[in-house]
């Protein structure tokens, strides 16, 4: 674990001088069915430095029980990362992914 650390560290110094902002896209596994099981994820790809953290909500409040990918990087050197988590949607629920990325925030909503 420590190793992984240093070497994210390690990539994030050499990508320091190149910051990119993340390329993010919120989707569902299959079409949204009220009440029936789902998938919802929220992907992030093309951005450096690695310092990014990926929330899902649900009207607007944090989802629980979140799982996320190993960050890993392109031959470019730019990161990406996947958060994901089971849902059960409901009638009228929004859903949207809070990215934190090199102090900014930006949300980036479930499109129907």
């Amino acid at each position: 674990m420590m190793l992984r650390v240093l070497i994210l560290l390690s990539l994030g110094l050499i990508c320091a001088a190149s910051v990119s902002s993340p390329q993010v896209n919120v989707y569902t596994y299959k079409p949204i069915v009220t009440g029936e099981k789902n998938v919802l994820l929220c992907h992030a790809k093309e951005f450096s430095p690695p310092n990014i953290k990926l929330e899902l909500l649900q009207d607007g409040a944090a989802i629980q029980n979140t799982k996320q990918s190993d960050i890993s990087f392109e031959p470019n050197w730019k990161f990406k990362l996947t958060t994901y988590v089971e849902i059960f949607p409901k009638e009228g629920a929004q859903y949207a992914c809070r990215v934190l990325h090199n102090g900014d925030t930006k949300i980036v909503k479930l499109e129907s």
